[in-house]
């Protein structure tokens, strides 16, 4: 349990709207609340609110691996959420077809 992410997420909760808390209930939505550089990371990283249906709570966190497998970890109870950006497989599909383009023309 992350216990600076947890008290964070309360007060980023004061912040946004009831619209912005259904989405995030009820669909699943994570809401973007800026970039943060802490003491021992080595860059700026964007950090997400996002409702844990596992603990009942908000959580903040910030994306987790590879950007084709990302995950936010729950700052209450350790839940990790799927978290791949939706132009990841747009990215993917452009590069097949250029890759199957490039080899059509050396053919």
């Amino acid at each position: 349990m992350n216990i600076s992410f947890a008290m964070e997420a309360r007060q980023a909760l004061e912040k946004t709207s009831a619209f912005e808390r259904f989405l995030m209930k009820y669909r699943s939505k994570k809401i973007y609340l800026g970039h943060e550089q802490r003491e021992g990371w080595t860059g700026k990283l964007p950090l997400y609110l996002f409702w844990c249906e596992w603990c009942e709570n908000y959580a903040k966190d910030y994306p987790h691996g590879h950007i084709e497998r990302q995950y936010l970890i729950c700052s209450h109870c350790g839940e990790v959420y799927n978290f791949v950006p939706w132009w990841v497989a747009w990215v993917g599909l452009w590069q097949f077809i250029r890759l199957a383009i490039k080899h059509r023309l050396k053919a």
